[in-house]
């Protein structure tokens, strides 16, 4: 309603003139001068206020001052455009008695007509003003998630003006720019951080940036897996060469010989490189070679029979192996050491001192020798004469048929074929000597034992 005007006292003129027609106005009052017949003037005793306001009554609703008698007063110049009313406004504010609130407002918890909802402040559905949460209506909701509503300016448009960021379409942050943690590759290049790997922050295509490898990330800002061809020792892969090969230098699962680790597959695993120690590049564990310390005719029991005479041997050369490891270099109609030997090992064959001999079967078997199987089981070497029984080639197949009857004779007649202890050519296996080879079976002669399994 309209404030209404507060009283004030009638200036001295305008009260004498209404004085004349009062009753009681008679001349020769002493409070009046120039009292006639139809007119009389009270004598002015007092100080003029005639710009005086007064401060009571009940008029003064309105004033923006609570006077006694009033709760509460807006007045009527209100900041906030609510002012002394009996309407909703949305407002907190005065009634127009100025006695007390009016009681509707937005806030009260309490939804009125106009409102679409009252939650007493912000809420998960509710805004402040009383209407639903809606991203781009300009009110800042934190309890809806929002941490920003620029109203109608909200955008998604990439941004390069950083210090005048629009709030996004989703109320969620500012909209692209550089310095977000995205790479936007049709805006940004490598002058942005967000574009590098490395800088810690996972921006498209980057899954991770954890700006070095660790055990979830690989230096390249992609998921650590084997294969990947990303070796990354702080997720555990020794070696990653990217292929799908398992018999390589790096395996299927990133493991490799020579990481100090035993994995499934490996003999040993030393952590070194050098080739030639207990435990190969392959790690594969050396293979012994030694020729015996006793001399043996002919009649040696068969293959069998020269196999458990290398393994007693073998019992001082390496207490630890079983009976079943050793063979005898030795053919005869029966076999010979390329049907009965580890044609697969690629280890190296070694003296019992670690002198090296050849590395795996197919070094053994190339006619040349890296030093001469010339020490016994006890590592000393061997008696006169420097011969063993072999009627074996090279290669490991048997020569012929000069074998002691199938190894089985001791006489002088029979004939057996010899291999010269001394020789790292051929001659270690088959004496290129007439005069000498074939020898009798009743000669007692060396055996030439090789370590046949792990």
């Amino acid at each position: 309603m309209p404030a209404r005007a507060p009283a004030r006292l009638l200036p001295r003129a305008t009260l004498l003139a209404l004085l004349t027609g009062l009753p009681g106005c008679r001349s020769g009052d002493p409070s009046l001068t120039g009292c006639g017949a139809d007119s009389c003037s009270a004598t002015d005793t007092t100080t003029d206020m005639s710009t005086e306001t007064s401060t009571t009554g009940p008029g003064l609703c309105g004033n923006a001052v609570v006077d006694p008698g009033e709760t509460c007063d807006d007045g009527e110049d209100c900041g906030d455009g609510v002012c002394n009313s009996d309407e909703y406004t949305g407002e907190k504010h005065c009634n127009a008695t100025c006695n007390g609130l009016y009681p509707e407002w937005c806030g009260d918890k309490a939804m009125q007509a106009t409102e679409t909802c009252d939650a007493g402040g912000n809420t998960l559905t509710c805004d402040a003003d009383c209407t639903s949460v809606e991203c781009g209506d300009g009110i800042l909701n934190p309890s809806a998630g929002e941490t920003c509503d620029d109203g109608v300016d909200n955008s998604d448009a990439y941004d390069d003006t950083p210090d005048q960021l629009a709030c996004n379409t989703a109320c969620t942050g500012t909209a692209p720019h550089c310095g977000d943690g995205v790479c936007q590759e049709s805006h940004e290049g490598t002058t942005c951080a967000d574009c590098t790997c490395g800088d810690g922050i996972v921006s498209a295509p980057e899954t991770c940036d954890d700006a070095m490898a660790t055990p979830t990330c690989d230096a390249d800002c992609t998921p650590v897996e084997c294969g990947d061809g990303h070796h990354n020792p702080a997720a555990g892969e020794a070696c990653d060469d990217g292929n799908m090969l398992d018999d390589d230098a790096c395996r299927n699962d990133c493991t490799r010989c020579g990481d100090g680790i035993l994995q499934p597959g490996e003999e040993c695993d030393d952590g070194n490189v050098i080739d030639e120690d207990a435990c190969s590049n392959d790690c594969i564990k050396p293979r012994l070679v030694f020729v015996t310390s006793s001399d043996f005719k002919g009649n040696l029991g068969g293959l069998a029979g020269a196999d458990m005479k290398c393994a007693m041997a073998g019992m001082t050369a390496d207490p630890n192996l079983p009976a079943a490891a050793w063979r005898a270099w030795l053919s005869d109609d029966t076999g010979s050491p390329s049907t009965r030997f580890d044609t697969a090992f690629s280890g190296w064959y070694r003296l019992v001192d670690g002198t090296p001999i050849a590395k795996g079967w197919s070094d053994l078997t190339d006619g040349n020798l890296a030093a001469a199987i010339d020490l016994t089981e006890n590592g000393l070497n061997p008696a006169d004469p420097l011969n063993a029984w072999s009627n074996t080639t090279a290669a490991g197949a048997m020569v012929g048929n000069e074998h002691c009857n199938n190894w089985s004779n001791s006489m002088l007649a029979p004939k057996g074929r010899i291999g010269d202890a001394t020789a790292t050519n051929t001659d270690w296996a088959d004496l290129n000597d007439a005069g000498l080879n074939p020898f009798s079976c009743g000669t007692s002669l060396h055996l030439y034992c090789f370590q046949h399994t792990p």
